[in-house]
């Protein structure tokens, strides 16, 4: 499997953001996709298909109503 060890943080640009990552334990790195076991990665590109096809529907049907 192929796993990345270099994590590019999200730089902090304020203090609530700190709080947030230190406190409340939000994650500060990216989401590597690539080094999530198959199953999580695909259902994380599902979950983005799913919410762009309802985009595109959503938008074909608000445009449509023009017509």
């Amino acid at each position: 499997m192929n796993r990345r060890t270099d994590t590019h943080e999200t730089p902090t640009f304020n203090s609530v953001t700190e709080h947030y990552r230190t406190v409340m334990g939000v994650p500060s790195a990216k989401v590597d996709m690539k080094s999530m076991p198959r199953p999580l990665q695909l259902f994380g590109y599902g979950v983005a298909a799913v919410m762009a096809v309802c985009t595109a529907a959503f938008l074909a049907m608000y445009v449509s109503q023009f017509f």
